[in-house]
């Protein structure tokens, strides 16, 4: 490992920014070398000498992949149905209003708790009953006391293994009613032997955990009887139920439930083992690709831009998240064991790496990779925008954009020992006149830490002894400063940071089916191999779209907008999309937010198609609407009664792009919105318009909002007819945050039936004297215009 020489030579780097003539370099044989020296001494002049044995964290990463995760010393992970992991192969049969009533009326008519569930390692746990909004009275037991009556609630489920250690999980979102969107969630390593809840009302605990936690349940196994369920047959399965009770300080820690504690009536779920027994597809054994996940954690990186002051030390300028991932191929029986598939017993070896902030000025990418670690942000951003790194008020004259998500790329590796030691994930720093690698060598000024996944990063231009100020004994050789000595009002907050990447997966494992007992193959022939270019294609047989049990649809393909970008897809872009079916197909074409829109084709029922048995393609053109929505939106294909093969795309037909109709003003604000108040647009806005499927209202808006995902920052925008009554139009719903509002407006488009609507030509549900209403909060309104 090379000492960087510190000589009198490092005052001839001009601003420490590498602008030296190259024959002023003194005993470095390159600007880099010189530039690592600079940044090692200033290093050293903030923190101190590094430890000699100081490793930057790199070699915690392969001790965390050998601990072992079982009941009593983990707390297992939550997998919610749009995360990765999550086992949609063996997901259990939605609970029926029948079953749902009978064991309802069980709990509510039998007494008893237990001090213990059952040893489950991993499980579904789905919502039978209670309120989903956790209203204040509504979740209660009535202690005649009329004060306790409006603060009973429950929240904050929580599963696990010894609740007296904190060995639980907080089994995130699970209080959704009758099943949607959170009324399910598997539980991955972790333990059914204790149920609890937090209650808003309680300040006393039964655990360690925090104010008004409780472990009142009684978990059964029952046989609900055959009439519950469609076939007639009766079935066994687990059930808990949890009884409301809460313990105030206030006056002499007045108790709330006490009259019917016993009674564990209050919430009710349903937990299913994840072996699969329970599946009616049937879909659990087979053959598997089974991923590990061997070690996780995040890297924090500075790319040495600049070494003036303590401030160019933020270790901000590439954050990303760090997965070693063992690949290999399993089978699995009736029963959910699994075996080594003999046929390929070997095991495959990579790294899956996520940008999570860039608060760098430079070039940066991932070695490995063909894309700068700014592409690999959606949407891409240029290299000197700053990333995830600035407060909301920050006063800075470099580019910024915050909350924005990034994608995944995957580094592979030849063994394990390579794959889990992080630090060979090599990062390359481009300047104007070099380009260098980060390194991080044991007891020297390290360019790049590894850090436990969760840990926030420095706000832009903070110290790192400022956002952690046990750094420097940390550099000394000291315990990690990361979880004891942060700095609240100095840290990036993590709330647009996905739950599966800001919490440690490691020991976690997911499933993938690769084939089931059928042996078929399949084949398609392009239709125009001249001109067509294949975005996905699977002849396996895996990728099935087929109905559920609960009349759903399951199974799609999806191309990214970055992907539909890269083909500069336009009008007259021809999409094929090939596929089997024996017995007869549904299908339709949307988008990232499953929206509805007029494909403007003969033989499609605008974005729907259907058809007996097949083995051949669809296709449908673009035009130039279409097509600008789908690089904006992607483009996803889903349906019922087949196997997806191939999709493809042709742009030997593409023509200039239609010139846009001229667009016209019909309201003008501006109008701060917040649900108490709305705007109505009258019918004869719309008339005389020339307006049709595929016509435009756009919404000219902003928004200070900061936040995505169930966030009370989020904006809210809702269109529908009347007075909250009658015909909503479809896809009216929007939320997001103000990155989200593409150049200071978003789009509406018309499809068929809103055009018939608003034209007066159709009626579904408009009344006399009715209007189109715009609602919503968090955002103003600045004007709305149409182009038809």
């Amino acid at each position: 490992m090379k000492k960087y020489l510190i000589a009198g030579a490092l005052a001839l780097i001009c601003n420490g920014l590498l602008t030296s003539c190259s024959e002023d370099l003194g005993n470095y044989s390159s600007p880099e070398e010189a530039k690592k020296a600079q940044f090692a001494q200033n290093f050293e002049k903030f923190y101190g000498t590094p430890d000699p044995n100081q490793d930057w964290g790199f070699g915690d990463a392969s001790v965390v992949a050998a601990r072992t995760r079982g009941v009593g010393d983990n707390y297992g992970t939550v997998i919610k149905r749009d995360m990765t992991g999550y086992p949609s192969d063996i997901e259990p049969d939605p609970i029926t209003d029948a079953e749902r009533a009978w064991v309802t009326e069980w709990f509510q008519t039998h007494e008893g708790l237990t001090e213990q569930g059952q040893p489950f390692e991993n499980f579904f746990i789905q919502y039978v009953s209670g309120d989903d909004n956790n209203k204040p009275g509504v979740w209660h037991k009535d202690s005649g006391d009329e004060a306790f009556y409006d603060n009973g609630g429950m929240d904050k489920l929580h599963v696990g293994a010894v609740r007296d250690q904190n060995q639980t999980v907080h089994v995130l979102d699970f209080n959704a009613k009758s099943g949607g969107p959170w009324g399910i969630v598997y539980i991955q390593n972790g333990s059914a032997l204790q149920f609890g809840y937090h209650s808003s009302y309680g300040t006393d605990d039964q655990a360690p955990n925090g104010d008004g936690y409780y472990w009142y349940f009684n978990m059964v196994n029952l046989t609900v009887p055959g009439k519950c369920f469609s076939d007639g047959q009766a079935r066994d399965g687990w059930y808990v139920g949890l009884s409301l009770y809460s313990k105030k300080w206030d006056n002499g820690y007045r108790e709330l439930g006490l009259q019917r504690l016993q009674f564990a009536e209050d919430w009710i779920l349903k937990v299913v083992p994840g072996n699969g027994n329970t599946n009616v597809n049937n879909k659990t054994t087979g053959l598997f690709k089974k991923k590990t996940v061997r070690s996780h954690k995040w890297i924090f990186c500075e790319d040495l831009g600049s070494s003036a002051s303590n401030k160019d030390y933020d270790y901000n300028d590439l954050v990303f998240d760090a997965k070693v991932i063992d690949e290999c191929k399993v089978l699995k029986d009736e029963d959910g064991n699994e075996t080594t598939y003999t046929d390929d017993p070997s095991h495959t070896y990579y790294v899956e790496v996520t940008p999570l902030a860039a608060g760098g000025e430079l070039t940066i990418k991932f070695n490995a990779l063909s894309t700068n670690a700014h592409d690999m942000f959606n949407p891409a951003v240029a290299s000197n925008v700053l990333v995830n790194t600035c407060r909301s008020n920050q006063e800075i004259s470099l580019s910024h954009v915050e909350g924005r998500a990034g994608t995944t790329g995957v580094i592979p590796y030849n063994t394990y020992d390579e794959a889990i030691d992080l630090n060979n994930i090599v990062v390359m720093v481009r300047s104007s006149q070099a380009a260098y690698e980060l390194s991080a060598y044991k007891g020297e000024a390290p360019h790049k830490i590894c850090v436990p996944v969760g840990t926030r990063w420095a706000y832009e231009r903070t110290d790192i002894k400022d956002a952690y100020t046990g750094f420097p004994a940390y550099v000394d050789g000291g315990a990690e400063p990361w979880t004891t000595t942060g700095v609240e009002d100095n840290l990036y907050p993590l709330d647009g940071v996905a739950y599966e990447i800001k919490n440690d997966q490691t020991g976690t494992s997911s499933y993938e089916k690769i084939s089931s007992s059928s042996t078929t193959e399949y084949s398609y022939t392009l239709a125009d191999a001249t001109n067509e270019t294949v975005w996905w294609d699977d002849i396996t047989g895996n990728t099935t779209f087929y109905t559920k049990s609960d009349g759903n649809w399951d199974g799609n393909v999806f191309v990214s907008a970055n992907d539909l970008k890269a083909a500069e897809i336009g009008n007259g872009t021809i999409i094929r999309f090939y596929f089997a079916s024996d017995n007869g197909y549904m299908l339709k074409v949307s988008d990232t937010n499953w929206s509805n829109f007029d494909l403007g084709n003969n033989g499609w029922d605008q974005n729907f198609i259907q058809g007996g048995s097949k083995n051949g393609y669809v296709e449908f053109k673009l035009n130039t609407t279409t097509a600008n929505h789908l690089k904006q939106y992607g483009l996803r294909i889903y349906g019922t009664g087949l196997t997806a093969l191939a999709l493809t795309y042709d742009n030997s037909q593409k023509v200039a792009d239609e010139v846009p109709a001229a667009e016209s003003e019909i309201w003008t604000g501006p109008l701060d919105f917040g649900w108490s108040n709305k705007i109505s647009l009258a019918r004869d806005a719309f008339m005389n318009k020339g307006i049709k499927a595929g016509s435009i209202i756009r919404f000219y808006m902003q928004s200070s909002a900061t936040s995505y995902g169930g966030s009370e920052k989020d904006w809210n925008f809702k269109i529908f007819t009347g007075y909250e009554q009658g015909w909503t139009m479809n896809d009216c719903d929007k939320n997001g945050y103000n990155t989200n509002i593409s150049n200071g407006y978003f789009d509406y488009v018309l499809t068929s039936d809103d055009a018939q609507v608003l034209a007066m030509e159709k009626n579904l549900g408009w009344t006399a004297g009715s209007s189109l209403q715009i609602q919503g909060e968090k955002f103003i309104l600045n004007k709305i215009t149409l182009i038809p």
